[in-house]
């Protein structure tokens, strides 16, 4: 791993931040970090979070802010990120060593991948508007929901997600197969330079027959072409497309934690 590392991550995090700050109905800057709300949309966990940027803090600390300001706004569920990597790592060790005391918490990493590889060849994929693909993007979600994830409602919501982020930074997305029924999508946010390949997704019966690198490269390739200094790519750190990412090119360059309790 390069010793800029760091540096990578925290720029490719504050992208994200400044796009949330776009798309979210409200975000209140507080002594301890940033609160992110969009009552338009209350079923997405993601979309109503807290973002703590303060360090130091214990896990008692971070559960009553969160508690306060989520639980304040009548929100069942909690969303904590720790923007600081390191104190996020700490803190998110700490839960795991006493999952006893926190029995409902989650901790969740997710992978920060900024592409390394050289110019690349589009994969067999077309571009498309997130509207020529609406009944394709709201299966995938369904499919993608944890059990109580709030059903056909939230679906809609994060459908609704999608298009917000598309009038910030660009309504751009790659299906496969390029011919015929496209069963596999992926997006492509694009602002200043930097272009985030994102929500990577195949319908569970058209697995593995390589949709997924086809729409990847895709949009790696455009990015390329339309002069992006940065591509990346965030991954679950506890499950397999981060692999895949990584043959195709993508270094891992940091981790976001998030302690996440279901409603």
């Amino acid at each position: 791993m390069r010793k800029d590392t760091t540096v990578d991550r925290d720029a490719l995090l504050a992208f994200e931040l400044a796009l949330d700050e776009e798309v979210c109905d409200e975000v209140h800057q507080e002594s301890w970090g940033r609160l992110f709300l969009t009552a338009s949309t209350p079923l997405i966990w993601d979309a109503n979070w807290v973002g703590i940027e303060q360090t130091g803090m214990s896990i008692e600390q971070v559960v009553a802010i969160a508690d306060d300001a989520l639980g304040g706004e009548g929100f069942g569920h909690r969303t904590i990120a720790l923007l600081d990597e390191a104190d996020g790592r700490r803190l998110g060790e700490d839960v795991e060593a006493a999952a006893d005391r926190w029995p409902r918490w989650e901790v969740e990493r997710t992978r920060y991948m900024l592409w390394r590889g050289g110019k690349i060849d589009p994969g067999d994929a077309r571009a498309v508007r997130l509207a020529e693909i609406e009944g394709l993007r709201k299966a995938i979600i369904d499919e993608s929901m944890p059990s109580g994830g709030g059903g056909q409602a939230a679906v809609e919501q994060l459908f609704e997600h999608d298009r917000r982020y598309g009038l910030v930074a660009g309504d751009l997305w790659f299906v496969a197969p390029a011919h015929g029924e496209p069963m596999s999508a992926c997006r492509l946010l694009r602002k200043d330079g930097i272009g985030q390949v994102e929500e990577v997704g195949t319908l569970t019966p058209a697995r593995e027959r390589g949709y997924a690198k086809a729409i990847v490269t895709a949009a790696i390739a455009h990015a390329q072409a339309a002069g992006d200094r940065t591509i990346f790519i965030t991954a679950d750190a506890a499950d397999w497309p981060q692999l895949l990412y990584a043959r195709l090119g993508f270094e891992t360059v940091g981790d976001l934690t998030v302690l996440r309790r279901r409603p």
